[in-house]
């Protein structure tokens, strides 16, 4: 990372507010957002500060944008950076109200001047505004310097926006908290509690970035070491940016669809929707690069809107990948859509994507079947390298987009080299572990598809009646080490070749019974892998085995493509 950065650090909150710098979020950054669990963690943190000495508040990311000015963008913190600016805008009000009642009159406003300047922003000669060191979003800025910064009450706090009325709660919050532990109305308290205790105790991390490209790839390497920050802001900004070049109308529209978008996608990963567009219909773009693709190719403010009419559109179709139940699948779709779920892999979303708006409705389900054979074997069993798979797909769906595929059969063609072969599918299946402690679905999922492949049944994974009976108990009792010995026993409860189907009432009273006294209640399951599949003398590691190699080839059968002949 440090070819992308200008410089990385620690410092205090005072380190970074009270240095002469100006800290501005991105006009088209999200709105304030902070709501009270947030406001309570925050001041729970503060008040174990005495005992704690320090606590971390995480990573900020930065850009210098005017170097002789010293004003920064805050591309990642805003959202901590405004609550402890209002938590000093509260101190103030409180002593504010000390010296407005007399009370140490003075020293109190000497105080307020002094933390307004430190902490807020300096002020006019006529002493009657101030020039801040925070200057928030579009929708927000103007509410924070009219209201907050000038300790107004809004005329109908009902009215409004929900972002601002969250800064004002904040602002309740906080000024209340602090009532209540500065009973003893010490200006003097007060003060150092701002000045000292919270301002030099919070730490952060800090990240400055020479551009918003490398901001991306910060957040990018971050968020792939579990530090979850904001890359779908820098996205935002970048083509708000550019649709704002042509007008404020023009702006307007841009934030509609935007919010469409957000509002169909939910808590849906946003850049990992647009990077699966944008790869449904060019060349494979990985999470790193998308930035950088984006900028290069969408510069002018029809180029922008071209990508939300598209993104608008698509992002009813992607949410729907992830939502089974939604109306757009009919019932087979659903049910794969459901299977594919389970898989835990999103590598066919481009692809599917793509299908979805070029293929007729009977194609594209035959394609989703395919996709849910060649998934399972090479993802699930085989565990093969997802990014070479994404290759694959990624090939296909420009055909499919292009015009040069349009039914499933000339697809499964392009989809051949993903499609692992019953010997080596069958090979891995044989020795495959999923724990039902993780993956309990993904196990009933598989014995639910093998027994409808050996009984010809069509029972659902999600059906109550039937569940997972563990041959080897995951609590055995000892006679169970006859067969299994107790050190070995996790080695194999956890094998699919332990897992049978039996209904919940049997099951019950199964419990952790020995092989040879659980069998007369398989006999008495309808489920034809417990009651005509299990007629073994003993159950041991070799006799696991071998059932489990049984399995291995009911699966070949059972997720097997419709355009391969059996031999």
């Amino acid at each position: 990372m440090a070819n992308i950065l200008l410089n990385t650090g620690t410092a205090s909150f005072n380190d970074l507010i009270a240095n002469g710098k100006t800290f501005r979020v991105p006009l088209y950054q999200r709105d304030y957002s902070w709501d009270r669990d947030e406001w309570e963690d925050l001041w729970l943190d503060i008040l174990d500060l005495p005992v704690e000495k320090n606590h971390y508040m995480g990573y900020v990311v930065f850009q210098e944008q005017d170097p002789k000015s010293k004003i920064f963008l805050i591309i990642d913190g805003q959202q901590r950076f405004a609550t402890l600016s209002i938590l000093c805008l509260s101190a103030i009000r409180l002593l504010k109200e000390w010296a407005e009642n007399d009370i140490d009159k003075e020293q109190n406003e000497l105080r307020i001047e002094k933390l307004t300047e430190k902490f807020l922003g300096n002020f006019s000669t006529s002493k009657l505004t101030i020039s801040p060191k925070l200057i928030l979003n579009k929708n927000n800025d103007d509410f924070y310097k009219s209201y907050l910064l000038n300790h107004r009450k809004p005329p109908a706090i009902s009215k409004l926006k929900p972002s601002q009325k969250k800064l004002w709660q904040s602002y309740e919050f906080f000024y209340m908290k602090l009532k209540e532990r500065m009973l003893t109305k010490s200006g003097e308290e007060l003060a150092k509690f701002i000045d000292e205790e919270i301002s030099n105790d919070l730490i952060f991390t800090t990240i400055n970035v020479s551009d918003d490209l490398n901001a991306y790839k910060v957040f990018e390497t971050l968020n792939a070491r579990g530090v979850k920050l904001s890359p779908a802001d820098l996205l935002k900004n970048y083509l708000f940016s550019r649709a704002f070049a042509s007008s404020t109308l023009d702006l307007d529209e841009t934030e509609r669809r935007w919010q469409s978008i957000n509002d169909f996608l939910g808590k849906t990963d946003l850049p990992a929707f647009i990077r699966h567009y944008w790869n449904s219909r060019n060349e494979l773009v990985r999470a790193s690069n998308l930035f950088r693709v984006i900028k290069n190719q969408i510069q002018s403010p029809q180029t922008v809107f071209c990508l939300l009419n598209e993104l608008e559109g698509l992002a009813p179709i992607y949410s729907a990948f992830e939502n089974p139940a939604d109306t757009m699948w009919n019932k087979e779709q659903r049910n794969l859509i459901r299977s594919l779920n389970l898989f835990g892999v999103s590598s066919w979303y481009s692809l599917m994507l793509t299908a979805k708006q070029k293929l007729s409705e009977q194609e594209f389900t035959k394609l989703l079947h395919e996709l849910n054979v060649i998934t399972f074997r090479y993802n699930v069993i085989s565990g093969l390298p997802a990014n070479e798979i994404e290759v694959i797909f990624n090939k296909l769906s420009l055909k499919i987009f292009n015009g040069e595929v349009s039914i499933a059969a000339q697809a499964f063609e392009q989809l051949k080299g993903a499609y692992v072969s019953d010997e080596n599918f069958a090979q891995a299946f044989s020795t495959k572990l999923i724990s039902t402690k993780t993956n309990k679905n993904l196990v009933k999922y598989i014995l639910v598809e093998l027994e409808n492949s050996i009984s010809g049944t069509q029972h659902q994974f999600e059906d109550a009646t039937s569940t997972i009976e563990h041959i080897l108990p995951e609590n055995p009792q000892s006679a169970w080490e006859t067969y299994f010995q107790a050190n070995e026993q996790e080695d194999y409860v956890y094998l699919l070749g332990n897992y049978t189907l039996l209904e919940e009432g049997i099951n019950k009273k199964i419990g952790d019974k020995v092989f040879s006294e659980k069998q007369q209640f398989y006999k008495k399951s309808t489920f034809k892998m417990s009651n005509n599949e299990l007629n073994y003398t003993e159950w041991a590691p070799v006799v696991l085995r071998n059932h489990q190699d049984k399995m291995a080839r009911w699966a070949c059968n059972a997720w097997k493509s419709y355009y391969v002949q059996n031999k």
